[in-house]
């Protein structure tokens, strides 16, 4: 199992910033990678990134040293191990509301004596069961797997003082747009009531000692920093549209000044 440079970085105490691709591209993956993104997350919920053609994108990461995450459809082992297997550095799990879901993630991520992972020492992560026992690789693998949960109903805004007492999860992730849904603002990440929910979450995670990580537009990126979060993502369609708009109205106004 590789190291989770991700993880390590958190740890330290960084911010880090990845972007989300919900579409199969190794290539896209690796061009992410080159630009020098901390992490990115393969979408299996909301795209059609799948375990079939999740592994290629997982080498296509390693290769630029950006960490691979993969949000699973769900908080089940069968949706989670898969991914795992194929050499994903960890999972954000969607729709994480209590503390006994959190404790489920958590040993659908990790082998025994934290979780019930099935072993499986010839898997790729493992190295293929070519040089290490099971006993080191499994360890090893509990130490790198990233455990990332999505909090993204007032509910486990609610059971958070509950959740962030679960040993093994590394990052809390308060997701905005779900969360604003769930508060009857579809689609107002920005609603003051929104922002209040969000911060208090936050500051319910920074006071246990826990990585916490949101959803944000960029301008309020400086905000959360200030309150100590350290994880976060944009989408590659957004990434597309902020340059694509950049550029073209540059070419645009050259063109008009030209008389084009």
């Amino acid at each position: 199992m590789r190291q989770n440079t991700l993880k390590k970085k958190l740890y330290e105490g960084k911010a880090v910033f990845g972007t989300m691709l919900t579409f199969p591209s190794a290539t896209m993956v690796e061009m992410l990678g080159s630009l020098g993104y901390d992490w990115i997350l393969l979408d299996n919920e909301h795209g059609d990134v799948t375990v079939e053609n999740a592994e290629n994108m997982i080498r296509a990461a390693e290769l630029t040293g950006m960490a691979p995450i993969v949000r699973p459809i769900g908080n089940e082992l069968e949706f989670i191990c898969p991914f795992l297997d194929r050499g994903a550095w960890g999972v954000q799990v969607p729709h994480v509301n209590t503390a006994e879901e959190a404790q489920n993630a958590v040993e659908a991520v990790k082998y025994y004596p934290q979780g019930n992972r099935g072993i499986f020492s010839r898997s790729r992560p493992a190295g293929f069961g070519f040089s290490g026992s099971t006993g080191d690789y499994a360890a090893e693998a509990n130490e790198n797997t990233l455990v990332c949960l999505m909090l993204e109903e007032v509910e486990a805004i609610e059971n958070l003082e509950e959740m962030v007492e679960v040993e093994g999860v590394d990052v809390f992730f308060i997701g905005s747009g779900d969360l604003s849904q769930s508060m009857g603002y579809v689609g107002q990440q920005t609603h003051p009531e929104v922002q209040e929910v969000m911060e208090r979450g936050v500051k319910i995670i920074r006071e246990a000692g826990k990585i916490a990580g949101v959803s944000c537009p960029d301008n309020l990126v400086p905000k959360f920093m200030g309150l100590g979060v350290q994880y976060f993502h944009g989408t590659v369609q957004t990434l597309i549209q902020s340059s694509s708009n950049v550029y073209l109205e540059a070419m645009r106004k050259s063109a008009a000044d030209a008389g084009l």
